[in-house]
């Protein structure tokens, strides 16, 4: 009598264990501009990762409210890339896996990724990725 045995491991991934690394405090590779803004992700079309250069102001303090999502092509959230409630100033790079908040790897299709700024206004800056 012969007996197989089968050995299989099972793990959750859960929103709050699948960070991009652009998540909360982050190091500037360039000096504060005058304004938001947000670059043309690159490369786009991408099939595992872009990276967006990104750029926060020193205006009414040393840090601002911003944050930077992705969504997919019904505007429903898949990822936030950056979530930070007192952001320095200066330029930066965000980078997506492509994936969403549970860690799942999204389909191919175009994604719209916003910058919100706070200032004490509001800027909005939305750029298309095109997966791959």
């Amino acid at each position: 009598m012969k007996v197989l045995l089968f050995s299989f491991s099972v793990f959750f991934l859960f929103g709050s264990c699948v960070n991009e690394p652009t998540t909360g405090p982050q190091t500037s590779i360039g000096t504060p501009p005058a304004d938001f803004f947000m670059e043309q992700n690159y490369p786009n079309p991408f099939q595992d990762t872009t990276t967006v250069k990104f750029g926060v102001p020193v205006s009414g303090g040393a840090s601002s409210n911003v944050s930077i999502v992705v969504y997919d092509g019904l505007m429903e959230p898949v990822r936030t890339l950056v979530s930070n409630t007192s952001h320095p100033a200066g330029v930066f790079l965000a980078k997506w896996s492509g994936m969403n908040t549970r860690g799942i790897r999204m389909p191919a299709g175009t994604y719209t990724i916003e910058m919100k700024g706070y200032i004490p206004q509001a800027t909005v800056i939305r750029i298309l990725a095109i997966k791959k």
